[in-house]
């Protein structure tokens, strides 16, 4: 049985969270010693440890101030996979394998991080065996990676329930990872993406370069959608493979359009292999 291999990211949020489970962000909750929010007056918070003099002494009329905090708190972060077929795509990567390396990331970075974690997987029905609410407990990364390898059988069908995922998060906001390879129409991303705007989502995409790079110029090929499971044959030539690799380019173009119309975070592209370093810059300048 192949583990997990620990590999934390960092994060952190643009918002301010509202929990009552300690954590490491930002809340709105007064209270606390980390978080400094301002000045108020002492009988509004009245702890005399907290008397600052030489803001009192600014006060007109004259009166005691002290410093105020807000408490620092935990958050749910999820990961929402995408289990359509197209997600069996295997040559220079297998989209699995990352799909699988990036959620048993988040829920290590999340556990280290002191937050929840849970997990949402969706086809053209939300995969209640696949569900995983949120939790604090030790070893969910071993947990949810072993659950992802694992998957068989997998059918010949789309990721139409991605917007379906929403029923099964918290209501309060939560930093969503939507992991998919965005092979979805325009109107399915759109809702999917409208779905899940009351949370902070992180669209992760993942490409194999073999599906748009490695085309010959010249030559016959048989190629399977592996949306319908149909294969044709395609006579290569230098026009088509330009054309090809074109598409791709101006579907990157969409899907960061899409997501920035609809709130999102810029998306990640995760092309052939996962590397966290990268995910954590992305993270950071992101927020």
């Amino acid at each position: 049985m192949s583990h997990f291999l620990s590999s934390e990211f960092y994060y952190r949020l643009g918002w301010r969270a509202r929990s009552v489970q300690p954590g490491s962000h930002a809340t709105r909750t007064s209270g606390g010693s980390a978080d400094f929010r301002g000045y108020v007056p002492f009988l509004e918070n009245p702890n005399p440890k907290r008397i600052d003099l030489r803001a009192s002494l600014r006060t007109f009329p004259k009166q005691l101030m002290v410093r105020a905090y807000h408490e620092r708190g935990a958050i749910a972060v999820y990961a929402v996979l995408d289990l359509s077929a197209s997600m069996r795509f295997s040559s220079n990567s297998n989209k699995t394998q990352l799909m699988a390396d990036i959620t048993a990331s988040i829920a290590w970075s999340a556990q280290r991080n002191g937050d929840a974690f849970g997990m949402v997987a969706c086809d053209d029905e939300v995969r209640n065996d696949l569900f995983e609410a949120p939790s604090y407990r030790r070893g969910i990364a071993d947990e949810v990676y072993q659950k992802l390898i694992s998957i068989s059988g997998w059918a010949q069908v789309g990721a139409s329930a991605f917007p379906r995922a929403i029923t099964q998060l918290r209501r309060k906001r939560s930093l969503v990872f939507l992991i998919s390879d965005y092979h979805l129409d325009d109107q399915l991303l759109k809702e999917t993406l409208t779905s899940l705007s009351p949370h902070d989502v992180v669209p992760v995409v993942l490409w194999d370069s073999a599906e748009y790079q490695d085309i010959p110029n010249w030559g016959w090929a048989r190629v399977r959608d592996i949306e319908t499971g149909r294969y044709q044959s395609l006579f290569l030539r230098p026009n088509l493979a330009r054309r090809i690799k074109s598409s791709y380019a101006t579907h990157r173009s969409k899907i960061v359009s899409a997501c920035l119309m609809a709130g999102a975070r810029m998306p990640f592209f995760i092309e052939d292999h996962f590397d966290v370093e990268a995910l954590t810059r992305h993270m950071l300048e992101a927020s």
